[in-house]
């Protein structure tokens, strides 16, 4: 099995389905030629008058201001600093309310039925939609916020964590079996295992939709935050410091996402293995 292999230190990186630093220069070369297109259009788009430069900024004054607010402590220190601990409290109470919403189901099969229809209807709601019904609900504080992201990492992880628990894998369903493996060892050491990866991009899901509650929560009502400044640039039409913000939000989600798949590779070395052996 993938595990004895991933012990054994089996197969090259290229068979496990890694990246070898050839490809990885093709890879950053390919994003760098990506984001210089992006630049170029949208220079060009403001220098020849396809759209308004007031309205879309440019590259260069998005530079600038961006290099000003890593300067200004209001912005880093405070309005950051509150974006992020309501995407991390956000994120940890949904993911964990989650995961343990679709344990239980799991275990009961008649209440999991029971409650599909339930959380198809309340996952279709328009969260950001109701934002202004958790601000009043909540307050303009941080609780607000929170709540918010809550009700959006909450499904994302009942529904990706019960996807990977319930999907049918005969390889393992064989071998527990020919191993006299209990109930307990069955859900212990094939189920949980197998549903690793799905969990985990769920969580990764999750953690990039809980930046996006913070800041929506925070445009529709607050003291502080990414969102509150946002606003704030946009009223008054400072478009290149509402780049530069965007730009700081997508750089800090981005480091913080590829920070979560670093401490996760590990739970999901051994299943990159097994697609890489075409098991």
């Amino acid at each position: 099995m993938s595990f004895a292999a991933d012990k054994l230190g089996g197969g090259t990186p290229g068979a496990r389905g890694g990246v070898t630093g050839q490809d990885g220069v093709k890879v950053w070369t390919i994003r760098l030629a990506l984001i210089a297109v992006f630049v170029a259009a949208w220079k060009a788009a403001g220098a020849t008058g396809f759209l308004n430069p007031v309205f879309i900024g440019s590259p260069e004054g998005t530079l600038r201001e961006f290099l000003r607010q890593l300067g200004n402590p209001a912005v880093i220190g405070l309005d950051l600093g509150y974006t992020v601990t309501e995407t991390l409290f956000g994120f940890l109470l949904g993911s964990a309310s989650g995961m343990l919403a679709a344990v239980i189901l799991f275990r009961a099969p008649a209440a999991r039925q029971a409650v599909a229809p339930l959380v198809v209807a309340f996952n279709s709601l328009p969260r950001i939609a109701l934002a202004p019904l958790f601000v009043l609900w909540f307050g303009l504080g941080i609780a607000g916020k929170v709540a918010l992201i809550v009700s959006l990492v909450f499904f994302v992880m009942l529904t990706t964590t019960l996807a990977g628990l319930t999907q049918p894998n005969r390889d393992y369903e064989y071998l527990a079996r020919s191993l006299g493996a209990s109930r307990r060892q069955h859900i212990l050491y094939f189920i949980v295992p197998a549903a690793v990866p799905t969990i985990v991009a769920g969580l990764e899901l999750s953690l990039t939709y809980s930046f996006l509650g913070a800041v929506a929560g925070e445009i529709v009502g607050g003291s502080h935050g990414i969102g509150v400044r946002l606003t704030a640039y946009a009223n008054a039409f400072e478009i290149n410091k509402f780049m530069a913000l965007l730009l700081l939000l997508v750089l800090v989600s981005t480091a913080t996402v590829q920070l979560m798949r670093h401490f996760t590779a590990r739970l999901t070395r051994w299943h990159a293995t097994e697609q890489g052996d075409g098991l």
